[in-house]
């Protein structure tokens, strides 16, 4: 792999989407808290289990749905580029949850031999491919 694997960052995420983390929790120290990161209006959504084995990325893909990749087990990356512009890809490391902004490009490799990542994502789902120039 030929591009730098960035730490995901609530600063870094901004273009892209959301970490999913307690930062969305008003939490005093007492009690059970729950906090609502975004809401949507939405016609269903599905759950998706995605097992990952390919080691490169050779094609980003975009939805007309937030997403949402929350890693399982294994080490995973996350190419990701705004709508506009398909070949500034950043890589991060997967290693917690997040959800993207519709219309990001993504896809994800494997950095261990097999990374499972469950999904969130629209009942119905659009994709678009874009080739990348250089493999990742």
């Amino acid at each position: 792999m030929n591009k730098r694997i960035y730490k995901l960052t609530h600063e870094n995420m901004q273009p892209y989407g959301y970490i999913i983390d307690k930062k969305c929790v008003k939490d005093n120290g007492k009690g059970n808290k729950f906090g609502i990161l975004l809401k949507v209006k939405s016609a269903g959504w599905r759950i998706g289990y995605l097992i990952v084995r390919e080691k490169t990325i050779k094609r980003i893909e975009y939805h007309d749905s937030l997403e949402t990749f929350e890693p399982v087990s294994g080490k995973a990356i996350i190419a990701l580029a705004t709508h506009a512009s398909p070949e500034n890809v950043k890589v991060f490391l997967l290693d917690k949850p997040i959800v993207l902004k519709k219309g990001i490009w993504h896809d994800v490799a494997a950095l261990s031999n097999i990374a499972e990542i469950k999904i969130f994502e629209n009942k119905e789902v659009n994709s678009k491919y874009y080739y990348l120039k250089s493999i990742i």
